[in-house]
């Protein structure tokens, strides 16, 4: 596991999303689904026991983790209230899972998904999304307000190779069976995506010029915070998708989004500078801090 776990501390259930199988792209090397990979894994918080599981990726090939496990939170679907947890990953969609039946409610695709079928190969297999794309470290943000789901993910494809043999473990070392190898990075986009939580249906749309992999941030009165790899931090209508502010940090923005209260002051804050070995970045790690007058 590498994101967030979430936490249920009414019931005292922990939520943990559990990543992708190894060796990643050679998997006549691990038959079968390879529990838990992949999976929402709900957990008693107090003992550890596991009270139930659900698998979205059985014996995944292309290194897409499941990542996201959250927001945790209640509306009416259908008639019914439901308690709900958002699933999202690198698979490139969103679910909808109901935390007392376990039901899923439904899942839509939150990014390009091409080729997905396509599994690694000694010539290389195009897909989308490649091992850089979908939702990656910061997960969904949900209004009780407007009851709609924001959600920020990554548009890059890549090629899957594997290798012609079965790779040998090490410790210490990767142990992938294969590599991937991105499309160029000028054809990495993001989208940024306004759901209606109950149904499913998109409220509105907007494509981003660089990856999203910061943290989305909504409040009551209407603003979504967010940033992105162009060193901008945002601020956006929730309602219609509308950029209302926007700030050069002097670096990548790509972690996590507070708002606070002190007082009756209110205050929103950002990190900001290279992000990953993966996804690059510039500027020094700094904590930047917004507030109206």
């Amino acid at each position: 596991m590498w994101t967030p776990v979430a936490l249920d501390a009414e019931k005292g259930v922990l939520y943990a999303p559990v990543g992708n199988p190894s060796p990643d792209f050679y998997g006549q090397a691990r038959p079968g689904d390879n529990l838990y990979t992949n999976s929402l894994v709900a957990l008693d918080v107090k003992t550890g026991k596991l009270l139930w599981f659900h698998q979205f990726g059985p014996g995944d090939v292309n290194d897409r983790d499941l990542s996201q496990v959250s927001p945790l939170f209640s509306t009416t679907v259908k008639g019914s209230a439901r308690n709900l947890v958002t699933v999202s990953g690198k698979d490139g969609l969103l679910h909808l899972v109901d935390r007392d039946t376990h039901e899923q409610l439904y899942e839509l695709p939150i990014t390009t998904r091409t080729g997905f079928e396509e599994k690694p190969s000694l010539d290389g297999a195009h897909g989308c999304p490649g091992l850089l794309g979908g939702m990656e470290w910061n997960g969904p943000a949900y209004s009780p307000d407007t009851k709609t789901l924001y959600v920020a993910t990554v548009d890059w494809c890549g090629t899957f190779t594997r290798l012609p043999a079965p790779p040998a473990y090490a410790q210490n070392a990767h142990y992938y069976g294969g590599s991937v190898t991105p499309d160029p990075r000028d054809q990495a986009r993001g989208w940024l995506r306004a759901i209606d939580a109950a149904s499913g249906k998109e409220r509105w749309t907007q494509q981003w010029p660089t990856p999203l992999v910061a943290a989305v941030t909504v409040t009551l009165g209407g603003v979504l915070f967010t940033g992105d790899l162009d060193n901008n931090f945002l601020a956006i209508d929730a309602a219609t998708g509308e950029t209302l502010y926007k700030f050069n940090t002097g670096g990548s923005v790509g972690g996590g989004v507070i708002s606070n209260a002190i007082g009756d002051k209110q205050f929103v804050a950002t990190t900001s500078g290279v992000v990953s070995g993966f996804f690059g970045g510039t500027g020094n790690a700094t904590i930047v801090i917004f507030s109206l007058p």
